[in-house]
């Protein structure tokens, strides 16, 4: 079963739980059923949250995928554009460009924030005989400063989120969420350096 299958079978399971969860709850709803009625509740509600988040990667597939196929790929193949097309035949990722590189010893683009010297490599093994009109480079220098707030913005408020958010689902994905955004960090970071003189 290929990971995407997985998250379709979960959706699946977990649609059919609220519906029973709903039932149940019908069916207890005299006073002497309280303090039940409110631990079903309490497991109806993790199961609503649990299928909104299966359906939420589901949409992220879809929605990576139809990326990947807009703008993925350019006329011949070329590495590493066409990482994603291997990931998505391979089942390596669930959101396929997720990691599209490999950065030796470091492991996969995505995984955990690689370290300075990782970015250095990265960054130098970029073609330096591109010439960007000086109009584009400004432009592309507008758009890295924008996506710098933007991380910056994101990171802040799902710190925020961790620290008030109850639920342990929610308190871990506030964490990894705040986590992954210091990797495009780092990225828009040394890109700026790089493009911004």
């Amino acid at each position: 079963m290929t990971m995407v299958e997985t998250v379709k079978e979960l959706k699946k399971i977990e649609s059919k739980a609220e519906r029973e969860y709903k039932v149940l709850l019908k069916k207890l709803k005299d006073s002497e059923y309280a303090d039940l009625r409110v631990l079903i509740l309490r497991m109806a509600v993790d199961t609503i949250l649990h299928r909104r988040i299966v359906e939420a990667l589901e949409k992220a597939y879809k929605d990576a995928l139809k990326l990947v196929e807009d703008f993925g790929y350019g006329e011949e193949i070329e590495l590493p554009e066409d990482a994603p097309r291997l990931q998505v035949s391979q089942d390596v990722v669930l959101i396929p460009g997720m990691p599209a590189m490999v950065l030796a010893p470091y492991g996969p683009l995505g995984s955990r924030i690689p370290p300075e010297e990782a970015l250095r490599e990265l960054l130098k093994n970029m073609p330096e005989d591109v010439v960007i009109p000086e109009e584009k480079l400004e432009e592309l220098r507008k758009f890295l400063s924008e996506f710098t707030e933007l991380s910056e913005g994101m990171k802040g408020n799902y710190k925020k989120l961790e620290r008030k958010a109850i639920h342990p689902i929610l308190r871990a994905f506030a964490r990894e969420a705040a986590r992954n955004e210091e990797q495009p960090a780092a990225l828009l970071e040394r890109l700026l350096e790089k493009y911004g003189k």
